[in-house]
């Protein structure tokens, strides 16, 4: 009876409003200066319809009827939980639809977005071929152990048990699992994942004006209204005594590319208790390169006092697919979440990453590449807030540009009045390898606190025909020359990647080789 009623609420729900809007655009070109940290009103002679830089004039995209017919799609389908379902109907009808009239949205290619047909690919392979994606069992000699402790794979939203192992985590006292399962198995368990779920980003927790949000809301209440299952990692307070081991857990969500899976929704809530150590590595990966289904997840992490999270986010999806994931992290007293994002599929790709410092002594690092090339554009928004004093964070991103893709950084540190003695710095470096390649570089602080340690900045630049020449005078030829310079670029914020996956680090590899080998026609200025 509940599932009918939130299906009845769901059909009587029919957004109409079109989202066409105007955008500003900054190019940054091979002798250019970086524009983009400029104030709004100094770019109005910039202003472009919606998409004019992709050469779409004048583009009107229906994003509030994309997710009618979402929802329409996924009506029938069983829910996690009624009233979770009915609290994203409700966020979805106050909610305006992703528009570039709205400062969050301003930037991003809607149309490449929402405007694409979730019709994907013809055949599926089998689990044999998911198998292929996983990280191996074996470790490489004087390395940690790969696999990890527990692993998680949904496809197509489905749980696969075949797959999944997570019964080690019980030997630390965790619980590892899906939410349709875990709910089942006691009312305790129950009560706190419905507790980690209920609340979205920017309404309930996060909240913000419309122009400082980062555009979450309206398609987390999506993911909320459509949720069927999650992946949950709970583990409780350790003791005072206790020396914890840390815990890895491999979460990975793959999409077959059938135009029946539609758009998916990932969901991820992380629970980490009193002095608690994990290591999540989270993966999004498509099955068939012809993939183009859209993923829209939404990730919570919880960190009580002193636990430490080392957070791997790694969207490496098929060329055409489409990805949307908004992650929030609050971090109590004393503990630490350091997020590595490696951004390297999709055709459009966007993280929203909010990240709150809510006890004294608390810290973040905040490291990201994203690596574009054909009509790719790559997007991160980030949110660190300093609420209190005695904390620190820091953030660095890479980018690596090529053909007429674009990246998006737009990230802000926010310091409270009450928060001195803050330490934060955010740095944004672009390397473009075209003349059409570009990059919408926003860093921002926005301080209040008076006694704080507070940097911030962005570089823009191209490939160096001094270093190039440097190696060609080390023995390399040209093509060895940029292939060494483009593959060391980010090596910086891939941290342990290597051996933590060593399949999704070759995967980097791999396309920062072939950026480096696809010279455009008529050379680097083209």
């Amino acid at each position: 009876a509940g599932a009918a009623a939130v299906g009845a609420a769901a059909a009587r729900w029919r957004g109409r409003h079109f989202g066409r809007g105007v955008g500003r655009r900054l190019r940054v070109g091979r002798r250019s200066a970086l524009q983009a940290v400029n104030p709004p009103e100094q770019l109005e002679a910039l202003s472009v319809t919606e998409n004019e830089d992709r050469g779409q004039v004048g583009v009107v995209v229906d994003v509030d009827g994309w997710i009618q017919h979402q929802l329409v799609d996924k009506e029938g389908r069983p829910r996690l939980d009624d009233v979770l379902a009915r609290q994203g109907l409700e966020a979805l009808q106050a909610e305006p639809a992703p528009s570039r009239r709205l400062e969050p949205w301003r930037y991003t290619d809607l149309r490449a977005l929402f405007g694409v047909g979730d019709a994907g690919a013809s055949s599926v392979r089998g689990t044999g071929a998911v198998t292929d994606l996983l990280e191996e069992a074996t470790a490489g000699e004087g390395s940690e152990q790969l696999r990890p402790v527990a692993r998680l794979v949904f496809v197509d939203g489905e749980l696969s048990a075949e797959l999944s192992a997570a019964d080690a985590a019980a030997e630390v006292g965790c619980i590892v699992g899906n939410a349709a399962t875990l709910t089942a198995s006691s009312d305790e368990t129950k009560a706190r994942i419905v507790e980690l779920l209920q609340p979205l980003p920017e309404k309930d927790i996060f909240p913000a004006a419309s122009r400082d949000a980062l555009g979450c809301l309206k398609l987390a209440a999506l993911n909320q209204a459509v949720l069927s299952d999650s992946a949950c990692v709970l583990c409780p307070d350790t003791s005072d005594e206790a020396e914890d081991a840390e815990l890895a857990v491999e979460i990975v969500f793959v999409t077959s590319g059938r135009a029946a899976a539609g758009c998916s929704t990932p969901r991820v809530v992380i629970d980490a208790g009193k002095r608690r150590r994990l290591r999540i590595l989270e993966s999004h990966l498509s099955l068939d390169t012809a993939d183009t289904t859209m993923s829209n997840g939404v990730c919570r992490v919880v960190l009580s006092e002193g636990a430490q999270v080392r957070h791997y986010l790694l969207q490496q999806r098929a060329p055409a697919a489409r990805f949307v994931e908004s992650l929030i992290a609050e971090v109590g007293a004393d503990a630490s979440y350091d997020l590595r994002l490696v951004h390297t599929g999709s055709r459009v790709a966007r993280l929203n990453a909010a990240i709150a410092l809510q006890g004294k002594g608390a810290s973040c690092k905040v490291f990201g590449a994203m690596l574009a090339n054909g009509q790719q554009q790559l997007d991160l928004h980030s949110l660190i807030h300093h609420s209190v004093p005695g904390c620190s964070s820091e953030q660095l991103h890479k980018n690596v540009v090529a053909d007429a893709a674009e990246c998006i950084m737009k990230g802000s540190i926010r310091v409270d009045k009450a928060a001195q003695q803050t330490e934060s710095s955010q740095l944004c470096r672009t390397l473009l390898l075209t003349k059409r390649a570009k990059v919408k570089a926003m860093p921002s602080l926005q301080i209040q606190a008076d006694d704080v340690s507070c940097s911030h900045g962005a570089a823009v630049t191209e490939l160096d025909d001094k270093e190039v020449f440097y190696m060609q005078s080390r023995g390399l030829d040209p093509a060895g020359a940029k292939r060494l310079l483009l593959v060391a670029f980010p090596q910086d914020l891939l941290g342990d990647l290597r051996t933590v996956a060593p399949r999704a680090y070759k995967r980097v590899l791999d396309k920062l080789v072939s950026m480096a080998d696809d010279e455009p026609p008529g050379g680097r200025d083209a």
